[in-house]
Formats: C-alpha cells, structure tokens, sequence
C-alpha cells in the first residue's frame, strides 16, 4: 500500500512541477484554438480573429465593425443602393486607400450612371479571410439589406494548408478555450503535441488539396450557402472568378479547383460572374498587380476589376429591364 502511495504522489508531484514550469515560462504561449502574431487582431469566437477598430491594416483604417469602408445606417434610407463586396485581403484593398479600392472605385462609377439614386458600399473582407469567415459575414451583413452582393472569393486562403484544423471548426475550438480543463497548461500542452502529430499524419496520408484551411467541398457549401442566404435576403449575387498570376499558380497549383467550383455553381444556379483572369491578361502583370506581390492587384488592378464589375451589374439591370 505504502509503495502505491509514493507511485500516486510522484505522479501527482511530477504533474504539479511539470503544470509549474510550463506557467512559470508561460508556456505554451498559443494553443491550437488561438495564435496571437499580430498586434491588431483580436480574437473572435466565430470567425477565429477580427481586427481592432481604428487600427490601419494594409493601408487601410478599420471600422467600429473590425472591417473597413462607412458604417451603414440599419436602416437603409429611401432611395438608396446599397452593394455589399465580400471576400479577403483583395476585396478589403489591401495597399491601396479607400478611393483607389475596386468596392469604392465601382460603386461610384454604378452611382454616376444612375444620378437619381445613391449608391453606398459595404464591406465584409479582411487580410486571410476564407470563404468560411465570408459565410459568417455574410449573415452577418444581410441585415443591412444589400442590393447587391459581389462575391471575390476563393482566390488564396481556402487553398492555403491549414496549421491545425479546418476553419469550419473554429467555434468549437473556441468554446473549448473556456472550459475548466483548458486552464491546465500541461492539458494544452497536450492537445498541441496531438494536433501537431495530426498534422503530420495529414501530411503525408491524405491528398495535399483535402488538407487545407477549407477543403474544395466546404468551399462549395459554403459559397451555396452564401448564395442561397443572398437571394432569400432578396439581394443579387455576383460571382468574381479572381486572376491568378503565373508565380502564384506554381507556388498553389490547386488554386484552378477553387475557380473551377466558382464557375460551375454560377453555370447551376444562374448566378452572373466575370472572369476576371482575361481583363488582366490584357496587361503586364508587373502593371496589374503591386510590386513584389502576385496577389494584390495595384491601383491599375484595382481599376480594372471595378470596370468589370459595374459592367456586369449595368449588364444585369438592363436584362431585368
């Protein structure tokens, strides 16, 4: 009886100094629910992180909501437009200002086709956005009663290999940060060593492009649940298929499956879309997109996505007419 006693306390008192350490160093400093490597997020129980209001992110201010662009009313006034541009860092402008943005750059050029009406934007994107954030700030922008909604989605971060687990699961690890247990650091510590042997596994047993952030069928669900949520909102979608340089698409050679479910859900459900690829293909891509950069369209970028996009709304309106 003695020797199991002394087995117990030296479990308990190797538990105890291991649980000490690991505070005494602050270890481990994130876990698998949360990493905290930048000073302007916040963390965000839904989306994973948001950023803090007034903060400049990628030349660009944040909002009282965590995003960018005015702070609609609630209630729309009479007479107003209202267009809602969802997606990631692109659609958030990053590195241009606010007037050099596509969502600023095409709503004015809608609104001076159309005097008699006022034409305002909304934005629901932000630096390394999926398209799973994109479906949470969807729900959460429809409230605002957008006319329409300008979808530019799937052309980086859905690709990109997740660290730990799919973003679809980010409330659940979430929640999990407030039970008891999560308070013990030798737990945690745990549950990382886990999840980085799953990442391992991952790896090298499962097909490289099912291992991503959100996976090519959760995209799907995902933009069909956005779509869906859109039309019963009584709002239009319109579906941007991004360009994608030729360095980008050897770097993320599964970019084109993203796209190619873009394009195949416009086809099925009657969505209108816009290639954007061809309109950049018409010029230099040192022109189209910013120095050192194969990702975020320049000034001239910026420029030519909002012609394509004010021509397929005009385009649009005229066939419902």
């Amino acid at each position: 009886m003695r020797e199991w006693i002394f087995r117990l306390f030296a479990i308990v008192f190797a538990f105890a100094l291991f649980e000490s350490a690991l505070r005494l160093f602050d270890q481990p400093r994130y876990d698998t629910c949360w990493v905290s490597g930048n000073d302007q997020w916040r963390e965000d129980p839904v989306l994973g992180f948001s950023y803090e209001p007034g903060g400049n992110v990628a030349g660009g201010t944040v909002n009282a909501i965590g995003l960018r662009g005015p702070v609609p009313q609630q209630r729309k006034p009479e007479g107003t437009r209202r267009i809602l541009y969802v997606g990631d860092s692109t659609a958030f402008g990053f590195g241009v200002p606010d007037d050099e943005t596509f969502w600023s750059l095409a709503t004015r050029e809608i609104g001076a086709q159309h005097p008699d009406r006022i034409y305002e934007p909304l934005v629901a994107a932000a630096p390394g956005y999926s398209s799973y954030q994109s479906r949470v700030l969807v729900d959460r922008m429809l409230p605002f009663a957008p006319d329409w909604v300008v979808f530019y989605v799937g052309a980086h971060n859905d690709e990109r290999r997740r660290s730990y687990y799919v973003d679809a699961d980010i409330p659940a690890r979430a929640a999990r940060r407030q039970a008891a247990w999560h308070q013990i650091r030798t737990l945690q510590a745990g549950e990382f060593l886990i999840d980085r042997f799953r990442r391992w596994l991952g790896k090298r047993f499962h097909r490289s492009i099912w291992f991503r952030r959100v996976p090519p069928d959760a995209f799907e669900a995902n933009m069909r649940a956005m779509i869906a949520a859109v039309r019963a909102a009584g709002a239009q979608p319109l579906i941007l298929v991004p360009p994608l340089s030729d360095s980008l698409l050897e770097r993320y050679a599964s970019t084109p499956v993203y796209h190619d479910i873009l394009r195949h859900i416009a086809a099925e459900l009657g969505v209108p879309s816009v290639e954007l690829q061809p309109v950049f293909a018409e010029h230099d891509a040192s022109d189209v997109y910013r120095a050192g950069d194969d990702v975020h369209p320049s000034p001239l970028g910026q420029r030519l996505i909002a012609r394509a996009i004010a021509q397929a709304i005009e385009d649009e309106n005229r066939t419902k007419k």
